[in-house]
Order: structure tokens, then sequence, then C-alpha cells
């Protein structure tokens, strides 16, 4: 389990990775008629803030947070945890 330094460290270092990528790709942007500016990254620098914030101090609890995949189900959310699929569709009405 990381040490509240390692996950500062990695918060700094995911921030400093996006922001290269930002001007990256700002610099490389093909179409010059509608440049990108770094507004247009504003939804994906808060959901990595959100990632940064609230699921890296969650690892740092010792609890995590359920994912949101559409129809994924943890083993601990299903009867067989070895079961690669588990069907989650109602039956049809008779």
């Amino acid at each position: 389990m990381p040490t509240k330094q390692e996950a500062d460290q990695y918060a700094a270092d995911v921030v400093e990775h996006f922001d290269a990528f930002v001007h990256w790709a700002i610099a490389h942007w093909p179409n010059p008629h509608t440049p990108l500016v770094a507004d247009d990254f504003s939804a994906g620098r808060r959901e990595i803030s959100v990632l940064l914030g609230t699921r890296l101090d969650a690892a740092e609890d010792g609890t995590s947070t359920p994912r949101s995949d559409a129809g994924a189900m943890s083993p601990s959310e299903s009867s067989d945890p070895s079961a690669q699929y588990v069907n989650v569709n109602p039956a049809p009405w008779p």
C-alpha cells in the first residue's frame, strides 16, 4: 500500500504527464481551421482530479470505490466468484 508521500508524488506525475499531453496535442493538431485550446481538455482534467482525489485516497484508507462499468460485476457481487458470465437480465414475462 502506498504511503501518503508516494500517492502525492504519483498524483503530481499524472498531472505533469497530462499537461505534457495537452501541450503536445495542441502543438500537433492537424486541423488549422479549428485549433485546439487548453479548455478543450477540461473534462479530462476533471476526470483525472476525481481519480486522483477519491479513488487514490480510498486506496490509502484500504477501501475501494466500485467501478461503474455497465454490466460488469465484481466477483464479490456474483454468487459464484469463478463465473465469467453472470446473467443479469430478467426472464421474460410468461
